[in-house]
């Protein structure tokens, strides 16, 4: 792809002109590695002539940035721009001007949001105070380690700081998607094979056994009572099913319910092992980002709470917090029951040694390589696990009707 650009070089010089790139990411990517700043970037078709490829082209883009801006705002859309914002700070550029720059090479809802910041920050507001208006689009993690980076004057760190907390996030959830994929698609293709054999397979032994006046085994007879079942009261099965999820979500939806079910995904194997690590690497990452970012601790926790899933650890986190707001150690505080071992001794000795933010770092490392083994152990083991629940089935069914053509030999 072939792209057109503007932009300014580090002294204010201007510079135009085309370059090759996958994506428009990576040619800004490959523009400011050159010192160069776009302020307005656009695919060109190279077969075009230049009015009308210009013209076609905004058009286009104009209609893609309005359906566009319907939609949230993607993880990497915002580490990017939190990222670049932290680049252009390096160089000198003002928050105006960066954020300007910034307008130019995003589309959809972000840039409009850029636009009102901008404006906003034009306007006299701080840019903390403007990010304030889209809290729920950039978190509150984000906001309060931009808000204390602009006390202590070292904003363009804590905004690389941002954009490393969100990247790990994210490929951290990829990961755990990824591991959950597999699982789920295994399932229901095993009751997509059983419902098949259930409605198309076995009334056909059915029948052939009531017009041979034969009685078939007991196997081939449990198996013909399910399909049986299946066939003639299916909307009882919906039924149940529908009322089993209403229940859950009922459940989830109460804070004490979704509490309880919570508990209940932490003692389920392996799952509950990758739950807990997720959380502790949110922990300690989280409290290594915003401390090393100025935010006092109990800030800290009551936002790292906020930011955990599983709501059993997120009522301790912000349980401790209370604690250490009543002059509690942070070591005791973190004495949960669902605060692993290990984080609650590294917290003592990073209270004790001073050294909480580079323990803290040490110990979401850890816990990153640890999701990344009860991944690798949780695909390890659904493989051989599908195989048995399919072939299990399948071969029940076979084990059946074999036994039921013996018999009729017999």
């Amino acid at each position: 792809m072939r792209f057109q650009y503007q932009g300014l070089t580090s002294t204010g010089d201007d510079r135009k002109g085309a370059i090759n790139a996958s994506d428009q990411n990576k040619a800004v990517e490959k523009l400011q590695s050159r010192g160069i700043y776009v302020t307005s970037v656009r695919e060109v078709a190279i077969s075009a002539t230049p009015g009308a490829r210009n013209e076609a082209f905004e058009s286009i883009s104009e209609a893609l940035d309005q359906a566009l801006a319907i939609l949230p705002v993607k993880t990497n859309q915002k580490i990017f721009f939190f990222r670049q914002l932290g680049l252009m700070f390096r160089s000198g550029l003002s928050v105006t001007e960066a954020l300007t720059i910034l307008a130019g090479i995003q589309r959809g809802r972000l840039r409009r949001i850029i636009i009102d910041l901008n404006d906003k920050i034009s306007s006299g507001q701080s840019f903390s105070q403007a990010l304030e208006n889209y809290e729920s689009t950039f978190t509150p993690l984000a906001l309060h380690m931009i808000r204390s980076a602009e006390t202590s004057g070292e904003l363009e760190p804590a905004l690389i700081r941002v954009a490393n907390f969100m990247e790990r996030k994210a490929e951290i959830k990829k990961q755990l998607i990824s591991t959950m994929t597999y699982p789920i698609v295994v399932l229901l293709m095993t009751i997509g094979v059983f419902v098949f054999l259930m409605i198309f397979v076995i009334p056909k032994f059915a029948d052939f056994f009531q017009r041979t006046g034969r009685t078939p085994p007991s196997e081939m007879l449990q198996l013909m009572a399910i399909s049986n079942f299946i066939t003639t009261s299916w909307y009882y099965v919906i039924i149940a099913i529908i009322v089993t999820i209403s229940a859950i979500v009922y459940t989830y939806s109460r804070p004490r319910g979704r509490i309880y079910i919570d508990i209940l995904l932490l003692k389920v194997p392996l799952i509950g092992s990758m739950i807990s690590a997720n959380a502790m690497s949110q922990i300690t990452w989280g409290l290594a980002t915003l401390l090393q970012s100025g935010v006092s601790v109990v800030h800290a926790l009551k936002i790292i709470g906020d930011l955990i899933n599983n709501k059993a650890i997120a009522e301790n986190v912000v349980d401790a917090s209370e604690e250490i707001l009543r002059g509690s150690d942070m070591g005791k505080s973190f004495q949960k029951p669902y605060i692993e071992e290990l984080i609650q001794q590294m917290t003592l000795v990073g209270e004790r040694t001073g050294s909480m933010v580079s323990i803290m770092r040490d110990a979401g490392e850890f816990y990153e390589e640890r999701i990344r083994t009860i991944t690798k152990a949780i695909a390890s083991a659904t493989e051989p696990a599908a195989i048995l629940l399919i072939g299990g089935i399948v071969g029940y069914v076979y084990y059946a009707f074999f036994k039921s053509m013996f018999a009729l030999a017999g």
